[in-house]
């Protein structure tokens, strides 16, 4: 898992199956170790930040294909900037909710299969009932919170 890059191992760790929780926390250790450069045990600064971009591409790509029938126009779903600078902060609060900047190994695994899972599923999850709101361009006051 060494040489794959971390779109690789978003795919991965999106696709790993629930059933086997000890491979999918290996991809997202392999993860964390791709931006975790000092080896502090600790994203933080700009190791979080790219974590956070990296992520955030993963789920806009995934959102575009999942809803590419829903858009008014040959090229699908038009997301909006407000709404794409709403995905990156729900991205952000969702792995650092106390706001610090930071990002733990063990936080890292508590939330990215969800963020994943959620740019993926059926209409049931929070991100695909604010894609449905982007189709219309009126996004909802607050967010993804």
């Amino acid at each position: 898992m060494g040489n794959l890059t971390p779109s690789q191992l978003l795919v991965r760790i999106d696709m790993a199956d629930k059933e086997d929780p000890s491979k999918c926390q290996n991809l997202i250790e392999s993860l964390f170790k791709k931006f975790d450069k000092d080896n502090s045990g600790m994203l933080e600064g700009e190791e979080f930040k790219q974590l956070v971009l990296e992520i955030y591409g993963y789920v806009v790509e995934e959102m575009k294909v999942k809803f590419k029938d829903a858009g008014s126009d040959a090229e699908g779903v038009h997301l909006h900037p407000s709404n794409l600078e709403a995905i990156q902060n729900w991205i952000r609060s969702t792995m650092d909710p106390s706001g610090s900047g930071k990002c733990s190994l063990d936080q890292l695994k508590a939330t990215i299969k969800t963020i994943v899972d959620d740019a993926t599923t059926p209409s049931s999850s929070p991100v695909s009932s604010a894609e449905r709101t982007w189709t219309r361009n009126d996004w909802p006051q607050g967010g993804l919170n």
